[in-house]
């Protein structure tokens, strides 16, 4: 497993689209609720992409990376509003769409790559990091 958030792909491109989306919303002086959903929803990708990385248990890992998910689409829901809306360009909104798209296959390659590392450390006795605690004199 990863052992630095930083060179986890998933939450570097969520992290950038996020950005993306709050320097695209700054631009727009109209539908306040719809930008503050669009920016809530994209932030909220990385934040628990961020949370499934300190994660201790698998299962614990497993629903927040699914929460990732669904608030990625989410946000692919709230793209095509602010396109329909002309609130930005169509090829800003199909751009992000696609990169939105490309971020969820990674979020599901890395929820099938805990579920296999998850089935490996069961058959060897191990804990859901895949760590052994130190022992502390007391």
């Amino acid at each position: 497993m990863e052992t630095d958030l930083h060179t986890l792909w998933i939450w570097k491109e969520s992290q950038d689209l996020a950005q993306i989306i709050y320097e695209e919303m700054k631009k727009v002086h109209c539908d306040f609720p719809l930008k503050n959903q669009i920016d809530r929803s994209s932030q909220s990708v990385c934040d628990n992409i961020s949370e499934m990385f300190g994660a201790y248990y698998y299962k614990v890992k497993l629903n927040t990376l699914r929460i990732s998910r669904k608030e990625a689409y989410e946000t692919i829901n709230h793209l095509e509003k602010i396109k329909r809306r002309k609130l930005v360009s169509t090829e800003t909104s199909e751009a992000l769409t696609n990169r939105y798209g490309r971020l969820i296959a990674g979020i599901n390659n890395y929820l099938r790559y805990i579920e296999t590392t998850k089935n490996k450390t069961r058959r060897k006795g191990t804990d859901a990091n895949n760590f052994t605690p130190r022992k502390f004199n007391n």
